[in-house]
């Protein structure tokens, strides 16, 4: 346990990270509350104020790492074929993740990248996106409502798989299950394109160089901020299923249409997403209860 307890320095979130992670303070857990979801927290956790400290995940004993994660896109595309579908912006996405005792890592670009698993967020939504306009496949757009269709992304499972480390690499950054709720007066309200049984996945790689930036406490925790800044996620690998409970009755028998408009299911290769303008917050500690007690002294 020793010898893994010296690996954690060198490993949290890259040899960069270690200049001001620093070793955690052993308190305990019951000493320091959850901060209450909807508080706006002070720099640098602001939007982190859902973040599963309670979580039985994070919780879990010999956790090697535990933290917080806050990302926003603003904008991008998801392309179906030859039809583009905009993405609602800003999309917001939070979550709470752990490093576990078994210590899984995996290779990028001959250095261990740790893998973390992901906990869902307390008092809000894992993904929380606008809807957006997307013009019906060949039809022109004069009477946007119909000819038009609302388009808003859905989460359909958690995150899987997050290696922050493989930014800059084409390594997928993580696994991320959608479904895309298609909103249009003659399909009911439960169309969607994806489900939660039958998901679009996307393992989004970032190979471009985002802007990255270190912060330390500010109220001296060794709580370490890892900041990633207008990144650009693409995915080509995704296959798109057809749609499900499309119609009135919302019983499906309108997913032939959507079928037919936008050519679903399409296989993998046929198709591409890409999210613009990321910008991403992690916060993570080796200790629960340090990094609990940094976003408390936080909230102002």
């Amino acid at each position: 346990m020793d010898n893994v307890r010296d690996r954690r320095p060198r490993r949290l979130l890259g040899r960069a990270a270690t200049v001001i992670a620093g070793c955690a303070a052993l308190v305990g857990l019951q000493t320091t509350p959850a901060p209450a979801a909807g508080t706006q927290l002070a720099a640098p956790y602001q939007n982190m104020d859902t973040c599963p400290l309670t979580s039985s995940l994070l919780a879990e004993p010999g956790n090697l790492q535990v933290g917080c994660v806050h990302s926003e896109v603003d904008g991008g595309t998801f392309r179906i074929g030859e039809y583009s579908v905009p993405i609602g912006a800003p999309m917001k996405l939070n979550w709470g993740i752990r490093w576990s005792s078994a210590a899984p890592t995996v290779d990028i670009s001959g250095s261990a990248a740790n893998v973390y698993d992901t906990a869902a967020p307390v008092g809000g939504p894992l993904l929380d996106a606008p809807v957006t306009e997307a013009p019906l496949p060949g039809l022109a757009n004069f009477w946007p409502g119909v000819t038009s269709a609302d388009i808003q992304v859905e989460p359909a499972g958690p995150i899987k798989n997050f290696v922050p480390l493989a930014v800059g690499s084409d390594h997928p950054l993580f696994e991320m299950p959608i479904k895309l709720k298609v909103i249009h007066p003659l399909l009911g309200s439960r169309c969607y394109v994806g489900s939660d049984a039958k998901p679009i996945v996307l393992r989004a790689s970032s190979p471009g160089a985002p802007e990255l930036s270190f912060e330390g406490d500010p109220n001296g925790h060794p709580t370490a901020v890892l900041k990633v800044s207008n990144g650009t996620l693409t995915d080509s690998s995704a296959a798109i299923p057809g749609a499900s409970r499309c119609g009135l009755l919302g019983l499906g028998e309108s997913n032939w249409i959507v079928n037919s408009l936008f050519d679903l299911p399409a296989g993998a290769g046929e198709n591409a997403v890409t999210f613009t303008g990321v910008d991403t917050t992690i916060a993570i500690d080796d200790s629960l209860a340090s990094l609990t007690a940094a976003l408390n002294d936080a909230r102002g």
